[in-house]
């Protein structure tokens, strides 16, 4: 990049900086494992795949119960931290304040009871893995849940992945599920149609990851935008006139934007000259 651009980039940085609008913040974020860099929510291009739902079995502590658990990534049970039920789910009041028993590796976690659980999806029971699901976080943060971080930047399991270290994640579904099956906890697996952020740039599946980036606050920006096009004088029309409601949506909705990337082409980060 030109120098006279790169003094520019620098110099917006330190503004927005010392204006209160960058900070650096441990986050779920965007994880190209192929790149091996964060995007933004503009760089992941959403699409519908067919995958699998499957349905485990987690033995209840100190009995010989058992509760059915269906997700669609079993590779991710290493890093179940709980199982989480809808307190008004009359099905599971036997299971509050006990515990349940991760198959393969065997660790014990709480089950714990939040709205958050849709009664009507798979069993109605939710497996809780805060490092890799922006949802799952976010119960975690609240219930004080433990996070186990799985994988390795590329994607494949790391040691907590005990026999299926080194694995990418794709393949480890299809070790992992086999290995539920040997074990007689896999009850059954169904067609599942799932929505899936790809990279835009290496069409990589993107995965949720948790890191350290800086971001740029959008709540103060994104509100001349909002008065350009929503406001009593408004200067930009949307035609039809239907889709303001959806550019309300987007903007009243926007989340804190990922500056930084971790790639050997671009713009320097700026970082360096705040110290």
């Amino acid at each position: 990049m030109d120098d006279d651009m790169s003094e520019a980039v620098i110099k917006v940085f330190i503004d927005l900086h010392e204006k209160g609008l960058i900070y650096r913040g441990y986050r779920m974020v965007n994880w190209d494992p192929e790149a091996k860099t964060t995007l933004s929510d503009e760089e992941v291009i959403h699409e519908e795949r067919q995958g699998n739902l499957y349905y485990i079995n987690y033995k209840i502590e100190g009995s010989e119960d058992v509760l059915t658990i269906a997700t669609t990534r079993p590779e991710t049970i290493f890093g179940d931290s709980a199982i989480c039920i809808n307190p008004n789910d009359e099905r599971f009041t036997h299971l509050r304040g006990k515990k349940a028993i991760v198959p393969i590796c065997g660790r014990v976690i709480p089950i714990i009871e939040d709205e958050y659980v849709d009664l009507e999806f798979g069993t109605g029971c939710l497996k809780v893995t805060p490092a890799h699901d922006e949802n799952d976080k976010v119960l975690g943060d609240k219930h004080n849940l433990e996070v186990i971080d799985i994988f390795n930047e590329d994607a494949s399991l790391n040691s907590f992945g005990l026999q299926f270290e080194g694995q990418d994640r794709f393949v480890a579904r299809k070790s992992v599920s086999k290995e539920l099956e040997a074990l007689g906890v896999l009850v059954k697996t169904e067609t599942h149609i799932n929505k899936v952020g790809t990279s835009e740039r290496t069409k990589a599946v993107i995965e949720p990851r948790l890191s350290d980036q800086w971001f740029l606050k959008m709540e103060e920006l994104v509100k001349p935008a909002i008065e350009a096009v929503l406001g009593e004088n408004a200067e930009v029309k949307l035609f039809p006139k239907k889709f303001e409601n959806t550019y309300r949506h987007w903007m009243e909705n926007i989340r804190d934007w990922n500056i930084s990337r971790q790639l050997l082409w671009g713009t320097t980060n700026s970082s360096l000259f705040l110290w």
